[in-house]
């Protein structure tokens, strides 16, 4: 009979898991969650193990706190033999069965940023399920008639941002499936990205009396997230069944579905008098069809048709951002006053229709837009005849079926050669049917407008694929691959003209509390589509691709290769026909040169150099000239000890100008570089302990020359330069558009980013004997870069940061398929170190007076003024992460 003794069980692992937490942290909620988790894993261990018992049907004898009676005098009973152990397998019927679970629960405590903590890690307190697995497997003898083997297995559910569940079962020569299921929570409020860096201090006056201010104001809050923040799940299906794998004909039919959904931020440009902040639910979804039949004619050859029907669902939709609501009209109304990317002057008295503002307005000095809000906190409540926006909606819901017929064919029958090649057609179809964007409030005397229409558009694809080797001889083997893909994507876009509602343009009458008979305004349009005409667009683009390859086994160790590229690329876009064509053509030649050395048995060396040269691009920064350097090593020092190093080198230049036409500021002089070095060495001499080190160092620079806005004011410094003369280095492109007086733009200078970045990590693992395994380890990444800042206010943020994340772990098998598990992660985030740009103006004249940005001549804030943080919430964290578990098997 197996004896368990399940108190002494319960007894052993409370006392190690609260030995634990104590010693880790000692706070009140921290024991709480602890001792929660703690619960759950009993509750599930005793459960998991009751259920053992049970399906194994072997008798549960539980020990006893009082000592037994002694024995008696009977003879002893003969000993009872005990089944053989399955090293948790279970035998039902045909099958043996296997299963494990993972219970448990993480414990996090979290400083700082938590905006920061949920856009790197997103981990949280609770209860999780974190793993399960399940397996099937007939017997060698059992003749199963539907099913052979089938495994099943999971992580992740109960509140983790990534679940994960895979199933998958096959029957000999019949059929095979499988399906997966992923869940992906993505949250991201990296605060600098897109963010406006609001100063302090920029508010819009209540009302003036006799030309001076009054004590109240309406503060121009700084936007402390990102602005295109999102808080999104995308949920992914897959699933495959073949029929008939290995039979001479064999048919495959698959299934998937990505929903992509969830809140997030989008910036709005002229929704009214003036730019919002939007909140964007997002809802886009695709189905994917996949059927194929394969036929092998011969050994060594196969022939597939597959058809693929890819069907796109976007069903995201706009409104008002609900932070943007920040004042009210007299009827309790919320409204948002816009403008919440300007960095000075955001709402004046020139956002209002001073005619109809009655005794709110008296003279250019005297007037009043907010009164005091009808609640202690709550909104102030705005003249009706200022601009406000008090809703706002954009629907686009857009529809695209993409089928593709597919012929493949792969053959190496023919001794000495191997064919492959495939042939697709794609003919897709994309329509937005209702295009719906309304607006309500007040711009001027527009109370409400409202724009409709719809565009589709098809695109066509017929693509290529050949490849064919053939061995020459025993050393030599000449390959080539041809690719060609034909792309035409006609389309039109028909918005109507947009009808609008106004209040009478007489005074007193231009307010959004006039009540009398609105009349039609003037037609509204967007940018793009002006008076409502149809506009046709066409894109097209062409690719030709051609390499031819030799391969020579020099010696045993030493592999050569190389192979020509030669590529032709032509673009083609339009807004219809004639003189708006644009045609560019590309035309790439290059080398790629590959050696494969195996100088002993233990070390192996793989390069690869290429080179490749473009008479065109397409775009400003698309590169004419591309160098790319690789390397990869690997030296065995001793059975149980690995070196390892890998060199990346991708260089790519724009020297010239593009497609012949000579920009306004010059030649871009554009190139960009990213470069990658590391070293590893895992060293492992027997079961008990080993450890590992890495080192990667890369850089990732880009740079081009350009012309900017500084944007400068009295009390805004904006960036600037001087030229040789010391004089302000204004762009001359300036003056060859035609401004003589705003000379905003200064240029050319170098616009560039470097980011080079170190990483190290180095683990341990010990394990003093086959019941406690432990690990431990340390990982940091560090960036120290740098950038051109073409915005005075703006800091390095993430180009000088530093990452780190120790960890520790810990395994003690309580009993064998019980095991006890406890892992420690530390998460650290910090940015700082120099920032901001180095010379600073307070006008964009050409008597600029250009000063160090760190000046405390120049009034407003700068990046050298600033903490490291910017205009903007801080964004450093510190995270301690301990995840509880009972593994079991059964």
């Amino acid at each position: 009979m197996r004896r368990i003794d399940i108190a002494s069980w319960q007894t052993r692992l409370e006392m190690t898991t609260f030995s634990c937490i104590t010693r880790w942290h000692n706070n009140q909620t921290f024991l709480s969650e602890a001792s929660r988790i703690v619960r759950v894993i009993l509750i599930g261990a005793l459960l998991l193990t009751a259920g053992r018992i049970v399906a194994q049907g072997t008798a549960i004898t539980v020990t006893s706190a009082v000592p037994d009676a002694p024995a008696s005098s009977a003879l002893p009973e003969a000993p009872v033999a005990e089944p053989p152990a399955t090293s948790g397998q279970e035998q039902m019927s045909r099958y043996v069965i296997r299963q494990t679970a993972d219970i448990g629960g993480r414990i996090v405590g979290v400083s700082g940023s938590g905006a920061m903590y949920d856009t790197l890690v997103n981990l949280h307190s609770g209860p999780r399920v974190l793993g399960q697995t399940y397996t099937m497997h007939a017997l060698p003898d059992a003749k199963p008639l539907l099913l052979d083997s089938l495994s099943a297995f999971g992580n992740g559910f109960g509140g983790d941002p990534i679940n994960f569940a895979r199933l998958s079962f096959f029957k000999g020569k019949l059929y095979e499936f499988t399906g997966t299921f992923r869940r992906d929570r993505q949250y991201f409020d990296y605060d600098l990205l897109g963010n406006p860096s609001i100063p302090l201090g920029i508010s819009t006056p209540y009302g003036m009396v006799a030309g001076q201010p009054t004590a109240a104001s309406l503060s121009h809050q700084q936007l402390t997230q990102s602005p295109v923040m999102f808080n999104t799940v995308r949920r992914m299906t897959d699933t495959s069944l073949t029929l008939l794998p290995l039979s001479n004909i064999s048919f495959r039919a698959g299934y998937s579905q990505n929903i992509f959904q969830g809140p997030s931020l989008s910036p709005g440009y002229l929704i009214g008098a003036s730019d919002q902040l939007l909140r964007e639910y997002q809802r886009n979804s695709s189905d994917d069809f996949l059927a194929s039949m394969t036929w092998k004619p011969l050994a060594l050859t196969s022939i597939t048709f597959e058809e693929q029907i890819d069907h796109y669902k976007a069903d995201s939709y706009f409104t008002l951002a609900p932070g943007q609501l920040n004042v009210q009209e007299a009827d309790g109304t919320p409204a948002a006053t816009g403008n919440w990317d300007a960095t000075a002057a955001p709402y004046s008295i020139a956002s209002c229709n001073t005619s109809s503002m009655g005794s709110a307005y008296t003279n250019a000095t005297n007037y009043t837009i907010f009164s005091a809000p009808q609640t202690a906190g709550g909104r102030p409540i705005v003249n009706p005849a200022c601009n406000v926006t008090t809703n706002y909606l954009r629907a686009q819901p857009t529809r695209a079926i993409y089928p593709t017929e597919m012929l493949r064919f792969q053959s190496s029958r023919m001794r000495g050669l191997a064919v492959n090649g495939d042939l697709r057609y794609t003919r897709a179809n994309s329509s937005l049917a209702n295009y719906y964007e309304a607006f309500q409030g007040l711009d001027g005397a527009i109370r409400n407008y409202s724009l409709t229409g719809n565009a589709k558009v098809q695109r066509r694809v017929v693509s290529s694929d050949l490849g064919v080797t053939w061995q020459s001889s025993k050393t030599i083997s000449v390959s080539d691959q041809l690719d060609f893909s034909n792309v035409r994507q006609p389309g039109s876009a028909n918005i109507t003209t947009g009808v609008t509602h106004n209040a009478p343009t007489t005074p007193g009458n231009e307010t959004i509390s006039y009540v009398g008979p609105l009349a039609a305004g003037t037609a509204y349009s967007i940018e793009g589509n002006p008076a409502g005409v149809p506009l046709y667009g066409y894109f097209g683009q062409r690719f030709l691709t051609n390499n031819a390859t030799v391969t020579w086994d020099a010696s045993p160790k030493t592999s050569l290769t190389f192979t020509y590229r030669y590529r032709t690329h032509s673009i083609v876009q339009t807004a219809g026909t004639g003189a708006s064509s644009v045609l560019v053509t590309i035309h790439e030649n290059g080398g790629i040169f590959n050696v494969a050395l195996h100088p002993t048995t233990q070390w192996r060396i793989n390069g690869t150099a290429e080179m490749l040269y473009d008479d065109n691009a397409l775009t400003p920064i698309g590169p004419r000239q591309t160098k790319h350097y690789r390397i990869h090593t690997l030296y065995k020092l001793r059975p149980w000890a690995t070196l390892s190093g890998a060199l990346n080198d991708l260089e790519r230049h724009n020297n010239t100008f593009n497609t012949g036409v000579t920009p306004i500021d010059g030649p871009l002089q554009h190139v960009d570089h990213t470069r990658n070095v590391g070293v590893g060495v895992i060293v492992a001499p027997n079961e008990h302990y080993g450890f590992d080190v890495n080192y990667d160092y890369s850089d990732i620079y880009i740079s081009t020359n350009v012309c900017y806005l500084n944007g400068a004011t009295s009390t805004l410094p904006g960036t600037a330069s001087t030229t040789s003369s010391g004089s302000p280095n204004l762009c001359p492109g300036v003056f060859s558009r035609g401004s003589t007086t705003v000379l905003s733009d200064w240029g050319p200078t170098r616009d560039f980013m470097d980011a080079p970045t170190q990483y190290a990590s180095v683990g341990f693992d010990f394990s003093p004997n086959k019941k406690i395994r432990t690990s431990a380890g340390y990982r940091i990444s560090a960036v120290s870069g740098n950038q051109f800042f073409a915005n005075a206010q703006q800091v390095n943020g993430s180009l000088q940061s530093a990452y780190q994340s120790p960890y520790f772990n810990v395994a003690w098998t309580l009993h064998p398929g019980l095991i006890w598990k406890a892992n420690y992660d530390y998460f650290g985030y910090g940015e700082g170190g120099p920032s901001g740009a180095p010379f600073c103006s307070s006008s964009t004249s050409l008597t600029s007076v250009v000063l160090p940005c760190g000046s405390s001549v120049l009034l407003g804030p700068t990046g050298l003024k600033e903490p490291s943080s910017g205009l903007t919430a801080p964004r450093n964290m510190h995270a301690n992460v301990l995840t509880l578990t009972i593994h079991y098997e059964f």
